[in-house]
């Protein structure tokens, strides 16, 4: 029995801890996809374009990556099209 215990709160406390890296880690993905962000929407606004805010809504961590991906790529594919046609 005391060795299921010992087991049980080695499992438990792993897992705890593997939690929390793995949130430090999502939270360290939006800051620098946030940050890639602002870099490409600098651009563009140097360019003359007009860009919106990055979130119109409360929205979980993995939804923000995604609206961020989406927007990135919208923001790359104007200013690709920008240059190349210079």
């Amino acid at each position: 029995m005391k060795k299921l215990i010992a087991l049980t709160s080695a499992v438990l406390a792993t897992s705890a801890l593997s939690t929390a890296a793995f949130a430090d880690n999502i939270t360290d993905d939006l800051r620098m996809a946030e940050s890639r962000y602002d870099a490409l929407a600098a651009e563009a606004k140097a360019e003359g374009y007009q860009v919106g805010d990055l979130y119109g809504q409360p929205m979980t961590t993995s939804q923000k990556l995604d609206v961020i991906s989406e927007k990135s790529a919208e923001l790359k594919g104007l200013l690709n099209s920008q240059y190349s046609a210079n």
